[in-house]
């Protein structure tokens, strides 16, 4: 089964983003709207037919045409500008526990982070033709075995996505000079990784997580930048900001009541903490998301 050109539900879509454990879609885009900056909880990988768009990904300017992949990791603040059209795109959004649940080679994994941009031009851009075309294939494959439940589709699906990684990490080129060796390390920052994502709303700090997983603070710093490219702070404020934009979105909550459940001190915290990743406050956003689900595609969220 082929995946049909815009062939879902906008809105439970959006949900799919932050909620599923994958999404499997294929979007074309007939106007050059702009999309705003969003955050979400998954990773999201596109693979483009035909077009042309620049994407800023904290702030950084990545490039996508045909035979490109773009990989946006999970909870990386970006915005678009599409600058040729028509622009056709697959997308895939995994969610990081998900992944983690049954792919546990830490260099494997590496395909579903966001590179630097200067690796994206060399890693992604031109993607050899015959593994390109392999993983539409799989996408399409794994977009046919959502419809299907029999007792195998959980570990066929698994299979999937770990042929997926395995073709993009050839696609990408990576060797084993480039191998990361402290599995040890690592093993030890995926797990400091899920705490945060399970216990964002509470107090953590580098002493608590010493405490908990048996090493200096230091280490955990070093370590955990090494692997995710972010700071432990940074990364806390982004689960907390990608949370709080759901809630902006689904509920009628007040700014104070989603500061307090996200796990911020404080009102004046939180609206400084979002408008510095997304560059608006929450209320704007909320206005504009309520505008969008108003407008449809119209809107300039899209």
């Amino acid at each position: 089964m082929i995946v049909g050109i815009n062939d879902y539900d906008r809105e439970e879509h959006n949900r799919a983003l932050c909620e599923d454990d994958y999404n499997v879609s294929r979007t074309s885009d007939t106007s050059k709207v702009h999309m705003f900056y969003r955050i979400h909880n998954s990773t999201e990988i596109l693979f483009c037919e035909e077009g042309e768009a620049d994407y800023f990904i904290k702030g950084k300017l990545y490039r996508i045409s045909a035979g490109d992949i773009l990989v946006i990791g999970a909870l990386n603040h970006h915005e678009r500008i599409i600058n040729s059209l028509p622009y056709i795109r697959y997308g895939l959004t995994l969610m990081p526990s998900y992944v983690r649940s049954f792919i546990f080679d830490i260099n494997l994994l590496r395909v579903f982070e966001t590179l630097p941009p200067e690796e994206h031009e060399r890693r992604c851009r031109n993607i050899d033709p015959d593994l390109f075309s392999r993983l539409i294939s799989l996408l399409n494959d794994l977009y046919s075995d959502t419809i299907r439940e029999d007792s195998y589709s959980v570990l066929d699906r698994r299979l999937l996505v770990q042929q997926i990684a395995i073709t993009m990490h050839r696609a990408f080129r990576y060797d084993d000079s480039e191998a990361i060796q402290d599995s040890y390390q690592m093993d030890k920052m995926k797990k400091i990784h899920d705490y945060i994502d399970t216990h964002f709303h509470e107090d953590i700090s580098l002493e608590l997580l010493s405490d908990m997983f048996y090493l200096h603070p230091t280490n955990i710093s070093k370590y955990f930048h090494k692997c995710y490219g972010t700071t432990i702070s940074k990364y806390i404020n982004a689960v907390r900001i990608c949370k709080a934009q759901q809630l902006l979105e689904t509920s009628e909550m007040s700014m104070s009541a989603i500061a307090n459940l996200v796990g911020f001190t404080s009102v004046n915290q939180f609206i400084t903490k979002y408008k510095s990743i997304l560059a608006k406050t929450p209320l704007q956003y909320r206005k504009e998301y309520r505008s969008y689900k108003m407008n449809g595609e119209d809107s300039t969220i899209l």
